[in-house]
């Protein structure tokens, strides 16, 4: 047997697929670089194709992913921030309401109803002093009478004021601000339920970005990582004498040589099974040498 060799096996990382499509004669000689067996790579090529897309469509959700968190890094205090101006807004404007804002409301109705009352005093009484002042006359003038008819008509006039703000008062006090003052109320829980709220979504949201983008990290370098497995499994499939020489199928090692393992294979259409050896380059020249084996019982006497 040669005292040198090259033997030839594939240590796939991904792919188990090695499908023999044409393999050298056994003894034939090969030139450095000549196929020893050409295996059928459609199914890992169509892989590797379609890996292309795949690989870049990962990529820009994890640089969109990326972009989301670095915008949640930066608004989160912001949104917090905002939520609790909402809510010590809503408490400020609760609190002003009761203590101030109904009270002047209320005050500026019942103003408004005395306003109107005193004006149509004033102006009901103006009439009567015209009307005392012009009677001592014995002829009434026309100037007097359409100052009169003027008069009249701001009585009326105070009479209906005074009438809508009666209504006005009543629909006030009795409907308006309470309405007002149920909006208040409800608006302060709502703004205190959205601030707790706020509390714990917003920066759990923004830990589940962190987590998601962690994770879609570790899966983009797990991804690349089978993808480099997988063309490293392509280079192994071209399975080509390493130098000038001779190819026989099997091992020769160790001043053996075994093709049976190998002969149940190493046919058009057998499988290459991963990391056994499948066949056993001579090199051009190398030295024949003559290897002997004495079972231990022959030792031992």
């Amino acid at each position: 047997l040669p005292d040198k060799v090259h033997l030839l096996k594939i240590d796939p990382k991904v792919w188990a697929d090695f499908t023999i499509k044409e393999v050298a004669e056994q003894g034939s000689g090969l030139k450095k670089g000549q196929p020893v067996v050409v295996l059928d790579t459609k199914g890992i090529d169509r892989q590797l194709a379609d890996n292309v897309d795949a690989i870049s469509l990962r990529k820009m959700t994890l640089v969109m992913a990326e972009l989301d968190l670095a915008n949640l890094e930066k608004t989160t205090p912001w949104r917090l921030e905002a939520a609790e101006m909402a809510y010590n807004r809503a408490k400020d404007d609760h609190t002003y309401f009761v203590e101030t804002g109904r009270p002047l409301q209320e005050e500026s109705t019942q103003r408004t109803l005395q306003s109107s009352e005193r004006y149509l005093e004033s102006a009901t009484e103006e009439l009567k002093q015209l009307l005392k002042m012009y009677k001592e006359d014995d002829l009434t003038e026309e100037t007097e009478e359409i100052i009169l008819k003027r008069q009249r008509y701001a009585v009326e006039s105070a009479e209906f004021r005074l009438k809508s703000a009666k209504l006005s008062t009543k629909r006030s006090l009795e409907v308006t601000i309470p309405r007002s003052a149920i909006d208040q109320e409800r608006a302060l829980k709502e703004a205190e339920v959205l601030w707790k709220t706020a509390r714990e979504n917003i920066p759990t949201a923004l830990q589940q970005k962190r987590l998601e983008v962690k994770k879609l990290r570790v899966e983009d370098n797990r991804a690349d990582e089978k993808e480099a497995d997988l063309k490293a499994d392509r280079a192994q499939m071209e399975v080509v004498a390493p130098v000038d020489g001779l190819v026989y199928h099997g091992e020769i090692n160790h001043g053996r040589w075994n093709p049976v393992a190998a002969a149940k294979f190493m046919k058009v259409g057998g499988k290459v099974p991963p990391r056994v050896v499948l066949a056993t380059v001579i090199p051009a020249g190398a030295a024949m040498q003559l290897d002997g084996f004495v079972d231990e019982t022959a030792i031992s006497r």
